[in-house]
């Protein structure tokens, strides 16, 4: 997910931190999206292992007062680079090209190069996101490592079945247990991390984040008798079941014969797998596959003319396309036992059994014909996208965390005061 283009001019002045509350410095350790800390910068800076929301995570900090440091990784370069901003240090480490190269030795130059920039340039702590070598690496800095897991590493590798996954997933095991603390983006992360990563510890809950101050506002006409639901699903699979998104439109059309599917996402575009598919099965009247487009458009796309997200993913460990769309009044049709997506979703959505496309048709017809429905709903999403994901309070979150230290504290470098 790419961020929105950041805007030209430069960044406030952060306020200051609260009385009695010195400012923290944070090494944030993990794939970033750089666009939102450009402005900090007075050149530009080379392309880097791109991640959703760590870039604008980051930036908030700066904003709170707080001074970051971001270890980040990049097949770009042969040497590593640092880069001063203002308020704002960028160290580069370089990555191999080939990702069988890094995954038969477990990313062990990738590791062993962030391990190094990390004492060299060290911050009070390390923010390692998902848990592999951002998070091994920051283990091994001898920093304390605050690992966040944003995926649960064992149910993708079991889904995927890919020797890379096995590989590269099995790295959170030591991850999860060698850091100085854990942090999950959902209860239902949480819980893998303990059933099947065996993790014996206390894990913080702390979701991904949501710019909501940046959300487009809703301008769809009203549905009628032409509803517009939408997907945005990036990739084609099993896991993603866009399949059953198709399958429940053509019950819907049955009904509504006038209704639209817009389809979003890698994987959903002209020609691409899921055009094929609907084509073969006779379900592609009045779907439009747009596919892969910029995070940007695709929030507009879905804020100008979508009444309902269609979300038919099995399995989540957060779903921020829910969030999204909940933040900008869409109502949510879901899973109920997909993964972290109830949990997200709440109260904010009809949770049904995806793996049933007449259900999923059902809960489509109701809010199609039932525009009080789709109004409670949408204000019910954007008070908990508002209430419990806003990248400030996310932001907060971590520091309090930080703060609070581990539960069983070890003497470690740079710890910070209670």
């Amino acid at each position: 997910m790419s961020a929105s283009k950041v805007p030209s001019t430069r960044p406030r002045t952060p306020p200051p931190t609260p009385e009695g509350r010195r400012p923290v410095h944070i090494g944030l350790a993990g794939p970033v999206d750089l666009a939102p800390l450009a402005p900090y910068f007075a050149s530009p800076l080379p392309p880097v292992h791109s991640g959703p929301s760590t870039g604008w995570l980051a930036r908030t900090w700066r904003e709170q007062g707080h001074r970051v440091t971001v270890y980040a990784l990049s097949s770009e370069i042969t040497e590593p680079q640092l880069h001063e901003g203002d308020g704002v240090r960028l160290t580069i480490a370089p990555q191999r090209p080939r990702a069988r190269d890094r995954a038969l030795d477990l990313f062990r130059a990738e590791r062993h190069a962030l391990t190094e920039a990390m004492r060299a340039h060290p911050a009070d702590l390390i923010s390692a996101h998902w848990t592999y070598e951002f998070a091994l690496a920051a283990i091994a800095s001898g920093l304390p490592a605050y690992v966040t897991a944003r995926d649960t590493p064992l149910r993708y590798a079991w889904e995927m079945r890919s020797a890379y996954r096995w590989l590269r997933h099995s790295m959170a095991l030591p991850a999860v247990h060698k850091a100085t603390a854990v942090s999950a983006n959902s209860p239902y992360t949480a819980t893998h991390l303990r059933r099947c990563l065996a993790a014996r510890r206390p894990i913080e809950v702390i979701p991904n984040a949501v710019r909501t101050d940046h959300l487009p506002t809703t301008t769809a006409p009203p549905a009628g008798n032409t509803p517009v639901f939408a997907t945005a699903s990036q990739g084609w699979g099993r896991l993603k079941n866009t399949t059953a998104a198709l399958r429940a439109f053509a019950l819907v059309r049955n009904r509504l014969p006038h209704a639209r599917l817009l389809m979003l996402g890698a994987g959903h575009g002209p020609d691409g797998p899921a055009h094929t598919w609907a084509t073969t099965h006779n379900l592609a009247t009045n779907v439009e596959f747009a596919g892969q487009v910029p995070h940007a458009d695709m929030l507009n796309r879905l804020a100008a003319e979508a009444h309902a997200l269609i979300h038919p993913s099995r399995v989540e460990s957060f779903s921020m396309i829910c969030a999204e769309a909940m933040g900008m009044g869409i109502p949510v049709v879901a899973g109920h036992r997909s993964g972290a997506v109830p949990w997200v979703v709440g109260d904010a959505g009809l949770l049904v059994d995806i793996d049933r496309p007449k259900h999923i048709a059902e809960a489509m017809l109701s809010l199609a014909q039932h525009p009080t429905m789709r109004a409670d709903l949408g204000s019910a999403g954007r008070a908990r996208t508002r209430r419990d994901f806003s990248m400030t309070d996310v932001a907060d979150a971590y520091i309090r965390w930080f703060r609070a230290g581990p539960p069983n504290p070890v003497r470690t470098p740079g710890a910070l005061p209670r």
